[in-house]
């Protein structure tokens, strides 16, 4: 795969990953999740990088999976005759640990999308923090109209997101026409925006972010991500374990003398 597929850059304290295969409506070849995992992972030994948006080139965010690649991958396990699908599997399982280092990372990732988002693409976004599109973005999982389920966490992590009823409704019409406005209905996304002001107004988000410490945002969102699904005592008992870290950190000292001095804080990551 051609790593200008994957384009990544710094401008302060934001990293921006941009799928780049316009003229291919930005499909992905399953080489791409490594590259994506990778870049979003490096990001943590930056001390400066606060967010990662992630967005797409062109004319749309992401037609979803390239079919060549899926072609491929299809072949090599179709000749996956004596092993019971234990290939099959893992593949699938190595495809999804990608998408679930991007979601465990300790620095929030918005996904900017735009005209279209489908499939894997749609995936990749239900793995980022924080989901926004413009106004006349379409969306949907067709993976069923072509014999498949939604392997990398459309079944699972959409149906967290949305419920099970509408998460069978998206899945089991194939449709590809859901609207933005619906995403943000059934709490899919968080904003929708016009299409000329979508980046601009992740931007800003990630502005607002990167004004608050790194390490309590890092923790807030590890509090919630693994403390999905679980009990509350569970979860009320990360608080705890967090909040141990934090009183003792480097930051929560400059905040606090910030706070007193009437200045905005200068954050270290530490």
């Amino acid at each position: 795969m051609s790593e200008d597929y994957v384009l990544g850059e710094k401008k302060s304290h934001i990293y921006y990953i941009t799928l780049n295969r316009p003229a291919k409506r930005n499909a992905m070849p399953f080489e791409m999740l490594p590259a994506i995992c990778e870049q979003v992972e490096e990001q943590i030994l930056d001390p400066e990088i606060r967010v990662i948006i992630i967005k797409g080139e062109g004319k749309v965010f992401s037609a979803g999976v390239d079919f060549n690649s899926l072609g491929t991958l299809v072949g090599r396990w179709t000749g996956d005759q004596a092993a019971g699908g234990a290939m099959i599997r893992a593949d699938i399982h190595k495809y999804q640990q990608y998408l679930n280092r991007i979601e465990a990372i300790e620095i929030p990732v918005i996904c900017a999308m735009h005209g279209a988002v489908f499939g894997m693409a749609l995936e990749l976004a239900l793995a980022c923090d924080i989901r926004l599109m413009s106004d006349d973005c379409v969306w949907g999982l067709p993976e069923l109209t072509f014999g498949l389920v939604a392997d990398l966490g459309g079944t699972s992590r959409l149906s967290r997101t949305i419920g099970p009823s509408r998460t069978m409704e998206v899945l089991m019409t194939g449709k590809k026409d859901f609207t933005a406005q619906t995403a943000l209905d059934w709490g899919l996304i968080n904003h929708v925006y016009p299409a000329e002001a979508l980046l601009s107004e992740a931007e800003n988000l990630a502005q607002a972010i990167t004004r608050i410490a790194p390490i309590a945002v890092g923790a807030t969102k590890k509090i919630i991500k693994r403390g999905e699904g679980g009990d509350i005592m569970t979860q009320l008992e990360m608080e705890v374990g967090m909040q141990s870290i934090l009183v003792r950190s480097e930051d929560f000292q400059e905040g606090v003398m910030a706070l007193m001095e009437g200045r905005a804080p200068k954050w270290k990551r530490k």
